[in-house]
């Protein structure tokens, strides 16, 4: 198959990869494409090598999953101690929670020195007494 185009450079070549194409200029002075043979043929990957490369990507895999687990159980865990300690001053202690059903719970919580007793239901949260801690106790008397 020869495709003839409009130039006048003597010789062009053109190089897909697989097979290259060379242009040579005609008695007219158009420039004719002539297919030349392929230089390198892909060779097949040996036995070895493929499992060389097969290794290398399920050790990669594996590397990824790894740092994807480690990278959520950081998170988490910075969350979490985030939400607990919260900023700043901690002026308020949960000092002891029960469980008196399995829809109600009893807290015990200690803001500023004062000890207020909690009821919290599927419906509500109810302040249920203020008590005197051991060290006001102390003061008293």
């Amino acid at each position: 198959m020869r495709l003839v185009y409009k130039k006048t450079d003597f010789l062009h070549t053109l190089d897909m990869g697989f097979a290259s194409t060379s242009f040579i200029p005609d008695e007219n002075g158009l420039l004719i494409a002539i297919a030349a043979p392929i230089a390198e043929v892909a060779t097949p990957l040996q036995t070895n090598e493929l499992g060389a490369a097969l290794i290398k990507m399920l050790l990669t895999f594996i590397a990824l999953g790894l740092l994807l687990f480690v990278s959520y159980w950081f998170l988490r865990r910075l969350i979490q101690s985030r939400l607990q300690k919260g900023t700043g001053e901690h002026r308020i202690e949960i000092v002891e929670k029960r469980m008196i059903s399995p829809k109600t719970m009893l807290y015990l919580i200690q803001i500023d020195g004062k000890q207020i007793l909690f009821a919290e239901s599927h419906l509500e949260i109810k302040a249920l007494t203020t008590l005197e801690t051991k060290e006001q106790n102390i003061h008293s008397q």
